[in-house]
């Protein structure tokens, strides 16, 4: 009555070497891998100390990639805040009664243009540094 509950030994016997034969292949492909990956110049083999630096590396490239990506898109909405309220100013250029307050209008829209631009390019000089920077020192701590 229990051979029949926990199977016959024959079959236990048969699951037994099905398993030690898939190790012992997983194995054996594990070994021909290494060796051949170690016959080609310049590819070293895998050691834990390494991948463990190669992924410290590439989970601080990911983080500086994702910083990057948040703060550029910052710049972004910025630009299209100022383009949407110069617009709106350029179009209340039209409303405007006299060619006295026309003229003072259109030199506000247009200070107000210049002073967008030179923030908007600052910004972006500052982002850019601020990458390189971010950058070489991650090469810089990645280094030999």
């Amino acid at each position: 009555m229990t051979e029949t509950m926990t199977g016959s030994p024959v079959f236990e016997e048969v699951f037994q070497n099905i398993r030690k034969a898939a190790e012992a292949n997983l194995k054996m492909q594990q070994e021909v891998y290494s060796q051949w990956a170690s016959m080609w110049p310049g590819i070293p083999t895998p050691q834990t100390a390494v991948l463990n630096q190669m992924q410290g590396f590439r989970k601080q490239w990911v983080d500086t990639i994702s910083t990057l990506a948040r703060k550029h898109r910052d710049v972004v909405e910025r630009q299209y805040q100022a383009a949407i309220e110069s617009l709106d100013a350029a179009l209340s250029i039209t409303d405007a009664s006299t060619p006295e307050e026309f003229r003072r209008r259109s030199e506000q829209l247009c200070r107000k243009s210049l002073d967008c631009m030179k923030e908007m390019t600052e910004s972006q000089i500052r982002e850019f540094q601020e990458a390189i920077t971010k950058w070489t020192d991650l090469f810089a701590k990645a280094g030999p």
